[in-house]
């Protein structure tokens, strides 16, 4: 079935999607869209919960053959945050595609991540 035409809507939905303690494997933080739906990633945030630094690599994975890196083993320092992905460089996740957003990180559980998106149909 086809995405729907977003300029003409009935439902945009704002939502917050929280991952917490990142494993060191590949973790779904955004699943792919419901039929008839479009996720719009507005913004994508990685927080390091430790003390020294870790690294974070986010993938769009596309048709669950194809992987597209959005970050590729971004640093975060201890303590602190950053933004992976600003609401000035939006990314539409398509049903389509069976799109599917993941992280991953070689520091198990010192990262959490944030995904803040519309869901649009």
């Amino acid at each position: 079935m086809a995405s729907p035409n977003i300029a003409n809507l009935s439902n945009i939905i704002g939502v917050t999607s929280a991952t917490s303690s990142l494993p060191t494997s590949g973790t779904i933080v955004l699943g792919a869209p419901t039929t008839n739906h479009v996720y719009k990633i507005n913004t994508v945030m990685a927080a390091n919960k430790t003390a020294t630094s870790a690294y974070i690599t986010l993938t769009l994975n596309r048709n669950s053959t194809t992987s597209y890196y959005l970050a590729y083993q971004m640093p975060i320092p201890g303590n602190a945050s950053i933004v992976l992905m600003g609401k000035d460089n939006p990314l539409y996740m398509m049903d389509t595609q069976s799109d599917i957003l993941s992280a991953t990180t070689a520091t198990a559980s010192a990262i959490d991540v944030f995904v803040s998106y519309e869901d649009i149909s």
